[in-house]
């Protein structure tokens, strides 16, 4: 295992400014270049199904009963939208507003036909923009349920896992989570090289992460999805060997989460990943964040070793336009 300390700086942060309680990560949207491009690979190779479409070219993808878990829209240029995090209760999303409003972050609610296209409609949501970055999150209680059987059977998810983000200010970034956002620091990446967060109380190791900027500015790093077996990683290995799509890493195994990987590139470049078992934290008496080694020979429990396409591509929404 790599060696691990603690870090004397920060505190452990484990007193939550929140007053609002996390259920789960609960979708991503990206923007992508050709939107049917990406539709195919998202089905054929990474087994999402389809989940129909919006009024403005937007394309929805599912892993299990819920009306999306990736929305994809039509952009010039790739790169992350959104992450959606859905709350406990509707009371939680009612406390987190109020408490986006004290921070003086402008929290916009979503007018209900916007709701009705992200089978958000039973409830209120809104969308708030954290201040070093520009990075967008929605907050809501209730998807719509879709009763009928995934089409594509090849694979067996979980859900969608985490994002993972680049940004410059990995510190700072991560600061603001923890100091005001309700995420609590399971791991940290050398000197904040970078930190895998759990939007409290959701058990997973993480849901997001920061991590370090390739360009200056903020980008997108991959997003990832939890499946139930080691036969789900093994059929996308053999499925994706051979064919058009990049495979970026892995098979491997993360030595922070524990977690069994795998990477792939989309058409733009974008990371995404199956990714199996996880860590898991209980809401009282977890232990304290690691300071993880990033010496190469412990970049993998496994030994496995990234490949050049797995720099990723894709920027960040910034702002409102």
């Amino acid at each position: 295992m790599p060696d691990t300390q603690m870090l004397s700086d920060p505190a452990p942060r484990v007193k939550l400014a929140a007053d609002y309680r996390h259920k789960r990560v609960g979708y991503a949207a990206l923007n992508v270049t050709d939107v049917e491009r990406t539709m195919e690979f998202a089905t054929t190779a990474f087994a999402l199904d389809p989940a129909g479409a919006g009024p403005a070219g937007e394309r929805f993808l599912r892993a299990n009963t819920e009306h999306h878990s990736v929305v994809l829209y039509p952009a010039k240029e790739p790169g992350f939208v959104r992450l959606g995090l859905e709350l406990e209760s509707e009371e939680d999303v009612g406390r987190a507003y109020a408490h986006m409003q004290a921070l003086g972050l402008n929290p916009k609610r979503l007018a209900k036909e916007e709701r009705d296209v992200l089978g958000l409609n039973l409830s209120e949501a809104f969308r708030v923009r954290e201040p070093v970055n520009g990075l967008c999150f929605e907050y809501y209680a209730r998807m719509l349920t879709v009763s009928r059987p995934r089409i594509n059977t090849v694979t067996k998810f979980i859900k969608l896992a985490h994002v993972g983000i680049n940004t410059p200010k990995v510190r700072e970034s991560t600061e603001y989570l923890m100091d005001h956002l309700g995420f609590v620091a399971s791991d940290y990446l050398g000197d904040w090289m970078g930190v895998f967060t759990r939007p409290f109380p959701v058990p997973d190791h993480h849901g997001f992460g920061y991590l370090p900027s390739r360009t200056g500015k903020p980008g997108f790093n991959h997003l990832a999805f939890m499946v139930e077996s080691i036969d789900d990683i093994g059929k996308f290995f053999n499925r994706v060997d051979g064919s058009s799509v990049p495979r970026a890493f892995g098979i491997g195994r993360h030595p922070t989460s524990g977690s069994i990987h795998m990477y792939v590139n989309d058409p733009d470049g974008m990371l995404w990943e199956y990714t199996l078992g996880m860590e898991q934290f209980p809401e009282t008496g977890a232990r304290l964040a690691r300071f993880m080694s990033v010496s190469p020979e412990d970049y993998d429990l496994w030994g496995a070793k990234p490949k050049p396409s797995f720099a990723g591509a894709g920027n960040v929404i910034t702002d409102d336009e």
